[in-house]
Order: structure tokens, then C-alpha cells, then sequence
């Protein structure tokens, strides 16, 4: 191999290295961010609260989505563990949107509106919610029995989430009681809307 040969091979494997090194870094350092932030949260805005399970019906619309009388709610998690939260009713689409429900617009009504209208609508449309990044927060589970989570809540016509973050609580947990375990016989004890993520 000649001289030019070897420098390119030099240039790929610094090139490689620096890739590795940069991945690691800002994987490493989002991970510290976002439990910093959601430390901070609990912190701050921390009040425990018992909030009541769905007292309706939950019908499964599909292995994601699930109505709530009048309210939809989409739940997208790489954690299929976490889905019972969501069909078992212990955190539901009023707990995000309030007891009463958003009547949807026709097209012709929203046509009439201003985009200062129409923004506002869909910010506070509460009948169809979709929240995604569901998952645990396990440092910051305070003992065997709390539980800490994390969810970005999309907003139809926002093109950033909102990030929130909720517990559950369970009087029985144990340090080796399983996810599905802990969650059948858990509430709702705190939930929190934060900031907009940029």
C-alpha cells in the first residue's frame, strides 16, 4: 500500500474514532440532561396527589390507542411493559385534557378561523391526544413502591412536544416485584406538564 493509501486509511480510522467518541458523548450527556432536568422537576413542583382511575369503560381501540368516553388516547413506547398504564385506565386522557371534551371542528369551520385561532384550537383539542417516549425514569424512583415517568405529549399543530412526567405509586412494591406487577395495583400519585422540547 502506498503513502496516499495509508493516509486515508489514518484519516478513516481518526474520522471513525471521533464518530464513536461523539456518539457516546452526547448519548452519555443526553442522558444526564434529562434525568438533571426531571430531577429538577420533582424537586421543585413535586405534591403528591391521588388521582382516580378512569371510572368508565376503557375500550382498546387498538394495541396503542385507547378511548375514554368522549377522548382518545394514542401511547407509542418502546416498552410494551408500560402500555397497562394506559389501558387499565390509571393514567388516562383527562388527567392531560380535563373532564370536558373538545368538540371537533369541520373543515369549513376551521377554514373560517384566523391562524391565530386555529393554533389556539388545536393546542387545546383534548379529544384525540398522542404522547410518545414513554418511559421509566428509574433513578429517580425514590423506593420500592414509586415509580417515575417520563412522556412527550403531542399537540395537533405544534411542531414540538411538551415533555411531562407523572408517578405511580403502589403500597405493596417491592424491590422484586415485576413491571406488570407494580402496575396492576398502582395509582396515579403526581403528574406534571413541563416545558416545550426544542
Amino acid at each position: 500500500m502506498g503513502q496516499g493509501g495509508g493516509q486515508i486509511l489514518t484519516m478513516k480510522t481518526f474520522l471513525t474514532s471521533l464518530l464513536l467518541l461523539t456518539i457516546c458523548t452526547s448519548t452519555a450527556f443526553g442522558q444526564n440532561s434529562k434525568y438533571d432536568f426531571a430531577k429538577g422537576v420533582f424537586r421543585r413542583e413535586y405534591k403528591k396527589t391521588d388521582y382516580e382511575k378512569f371510572s368508565g369503560q376503557v375500550e382498546t381501540i387498538n394495541e396503542n390507542t385507547f378511548r375514554y368516553g368522549d377522548k382518545v388516547l394514542t401511547v407509542y413506547t418502546e416498552n410494551k411493559n408500560l402500555i397497562p398504564i394506559f389501558s387499565k385506565g390509571i393514567f388516562h386522557a383527562d388527567i392531560i385534557g380535563g373532564k370536558q371534551t373538545t368538540k371537533p371542528l369541520t373543515k369549513s369551520q376551521l377554514d373560517t378561523m384566523s391562524t391565530d385561532a386555529k393554533v389556539f384550537y388545536n393546542i387545546s383539542r383534548n379529544d384525540s391526544i398522542t404522547i410518545g417516549n414513554v418511559e421509566q425514569l428509574e433513578k429517580l424512583n425514590p423506593n420500592p413502591k414509586t415509580k417515575r415517568f417520563v412522556f412527550w405529549l403531542y399537540n395537533k399543530g405544534m411542531a414540538n412536544p411538551t415533555e411531562c412526567y407523572f408517578e405511580l405509586s403502589n403500597d405493596k412494591g417491592t424491590k422484586e416485584m415485576t413491571i406488570d406487577d407494580f402496575i396492576g395495583n398502582s395509582k396515579l400519585t403526581f403528574y406534571y406538564r413541563g416545558t416545550l422540547i426544542l
